[in-house]
């Protein structure tokens, strides 16, 4: 992962909460109304393995098709966390063509909320390993929002879908998007 391919996303105020005292162990203080932190990967791994001159993309940002490479689709990653923590991580999903087709197709029609469409995690995410190369579905659970990622075949993806990590160690990977401190090694 390339720090120039991650960012926090953007969050509204808290309505005048008071923030709550950060975790003893990783600094890091949640949020007060126990939203996920959010923290998004701008482009997909691939297209930083792509000399510039070669690089021939349209689209963006949900939807982006690289020539002679492949097509991707902005989902989200619920990942659960312990100690009342979460983090979304907002990822590309690498497509067959007639998914890609139909998710723009439905894109912003009424049809949007049964789509679901599989495919590849496009991004490493620290801590997790690299991602091993198995089908992954992603569904829409608001109209609002991109489709989330919710099951798969895969045992990898089934835990990390259904399992809750230890959020010292997922979030200390992004204490500096995060404005906190990574927890002290000891």
């Amino acid at each position: 992962m390339t720090k120039s391919n991650v960012s926090r996303s953007s969050r509204a105020k808290a309505g005048g909460k008071a923030a709550l005292e950060p975790c003893a162990c990783c600094g890091i203080s949640p949020d007060p109304r126990g939203r996920p932190f959010s923290i998004t990967f701008e482009q997909p791994d691939v297209i930083s393995q792509i000399e510039p001159e070669l690089l021939d993309t349209w689209g963006g940002d949900p939807f982006l098709a690289i020539k002679n490479v492949g097509f991707f689709v902005r989902v989200i990653l619920p990942v659960k966390l312990s100690d009342g923590f979460a983090i979304d991580f907002g990822t590309w999903l690498e497509v067959y063509n007639e998914d890609f087709r139909q998710a723009w197709q439905t894109w912003n029609f009424p049809e949007y909320k049964d789509l679901e469409i599989e495919g590849y995690v496009a991004n490493e995410i620290e801590p997790f390993d690299r991602f091993p190369h198995e089908l992954v579905k992603a569904t829409v659970r608001l109209p609002e929002h991109v489709p989330y990622l919710t099951s798969s075949e895969d045992e990898t993806f089934t835990r990390l879908l259904g399992d809750t990590w230890p959020h010292a160690k997922v979030l200390s990977h992004y204490a500096d998007l995060l404005k906190s401190e990574p927890p002290i090694e000891g």
